[in-house]
């Protein structure tokens, strides 16, 4: 994962007008699929620019950003019955799924992360706990959501580093790239609920037991302090220097984490205890005291956040919507907070040409704080869609014995080393569903000029490591 810079709130500010915020009734079921459609075909709109191949990111965004909204979708998909993004998640799966079966596509070999590539198996997690449709092509592909799933979890295994620090994975695959010497929280958080979740889907104790061993070392290590103060990460050689600024994702994936491990324990007393103090914790950090809106307190006050952060409210809403459900004794509280930020969400998305773009700021409502972009339109989607399941059973989460489709491939590292042609992997289904002309292509280099030449006018460099 990289950090880029945001565009200027000043520059977006031209491109809204006032509008009368999306209407939305938490108590009617009807009223959050009417709502979450509009977002979501917002957010599709700013995803899914004519010409472009699926998938692949365009400026200000980088690859992981694109897995995680594709998990939005799926969310989408399983909350309201709507299918209509469910071909172009599809077609921007097999895209990310790369030849080599293993998530990490060649143009992204170099810059990929280990958290690049937990966004993207945890997208996979999401469709197999939700039963995605698969298609004929994922199956010929041997692609299904759950075997590349496993393909991660056992690269990822294969990263662990018990010599330095006593174990933990670290941030970046390639040793060249810089975060090659820091442990980061994300990514070990993700590689965390990875296993626990794929422990409660198949059953499988070995997956059990990566997330014991994950968890256990992050608290070891102090990345998560006996109070649930939870750090962004830790620096080699040994662990004793932290970044301490807390985020709303690195709290909701170990939450996710924990809830899943409570599930596959049977109602465990130990990760009772871990969900307790990681919900008390993240209320107290980032819910704030008058509102009661979700705020990302690193950056959102002074207008600081780059274009990956706006996103991670939309993380943090997403697992407690699944803590709710695997550990159903949380799921009154979780859901009075979630409906109380549905409410706040929706009352800003007034931004933009159509006047239906939504903001980060859902506190300082109703009104749209002025700045459009992906991540904001993702977090406004999943707050408001977690909702749901409140009023309708809707969402449910299958597994292996109960409604599980996704073919189950333990033993899976891949096909590195190349005996898939790319052509063959993904093309085929995209130009069967998707019709490219050359005004779209033309309008694709056109609409990508104007970002590149804006976000250069209105860059600042920011660095959070």
């Amino acid at each position: 994962m990289r950090f880029p810079s945001l565009l200027s709130g000043g520059i977006v500010l031209l491109l809204t007008k006032t509008a009368a915020a999306i209407e939305l009734d938490v108590d009617s079921y009807d009223s959050i699929k009417s709502a979450t459609k509009i977002i979501a075909q917002e957010l599709a709109d700013g995803y899914w620019i004519p010409g472009d191949v699926h998938g692949v990111p365009h400026p200000p965004y980088y690859w992981w950003l694109h897995g995680a909204i594709l998990g939005g979708m799926v969310d989408y998909w399983a909350m309201t019955g709507d299918t209509r993004f469910n071909a172009n998640v599809t077609i921007g799966w097999l895209r990310g799924v790369s030849p080599s079966l293993d998530l990490q596509p060649d143009e992204q070999s170099f810059s990929e992360g280990n958290d690049d590539q937990g966004f993207w198996s945890i997208m996979s997690m999401d469709a197999t706990e939700r039963a995605f449709p698969e298609t004929d092509d994922q199956k010929e592909m041997h692609a299904g959501f759950l075997q590349i799933t496993q393909t991660v979890q056992n690269l990822q295994a294969g990263r662990w580093d018990d010599k330095t620090c006593g174990g933990g994975i670290r941030w970046q695959i390639n040793p060249t790239n810089d975060g090659y010497l820091y442990k980061n929280t994300i990514s070990n958080g993700l590689f965390f609920q990875q296993s626990a979740r794929l422990a409660r889907y198949t059953k499988n104790q070995t997956y059990a037991d990566w997330a014991e061993r994950t968890y256990k070392w992050l608290r070891e290590v102090k990345v998560i302090r006996d109070d649930f103060y939870i750090t962004d990460g830790t620096w080699l050689p040994d662990c004793k220097k932290f970044t301490e600024k807390r985020w709303t994702y690195n709290y909701g994936t170990l939450l996710a984490g924990c809830a899943a491990m409570y599930n596959f324990t049977d109602g465990g007393s130990y990760w009772k205890e871990q969900i307790d103090g990681i919900l008390t914790a993240t209320y107290a950090t980032f819910f704030d005291s008058e509102s009661g809106a979700i705020k990302e307190i690193q950056c959102q006050d002074s207008d600081t956040c780059n274009a990956d952060q706006p996103s991670f409210k939309a993380y943090l809403a997403r697992w407690m919507g699944y803590t709710a459900q695997v550990a159903p004794y949380t799921y009154n509280d979780i859901m009075a907070r979630l409906r109380t930020n549905a409410k706040l969400a929706a009352a800003t998305c007034t931004g933009g040409t159509s006047g239906t773009a939504c903001g980060l700021k859902w506190n300082t409502g109703p009104k749209f704080d002025g700045i459009i972009g992906l991540g904001e339109q993702l977090s406004a989607l999943e707050v408001i869609q977690n909702t749901a399941p409140f009023i309708v059973p809707v969402g449910y989460l299958v597994d292996i014995d109960n409604g599980g489709v996704s073919k189950s491939d333990p033993n899976g590292t891949g096909t590195r080393g190349g005996v898939h042609n790319r052509n063959s992997q993904y093309l085929p289904y995209r130009l069967r569903n998707y019709d490219i002309t050359l005004a779209d292509r033309i309008g694709a280099a056109i609409i990508t000029l104007v970002i590149v030449v804006v976000f250069a006018l209105g860059a600042r460099f920011t660095m959070i490591h």
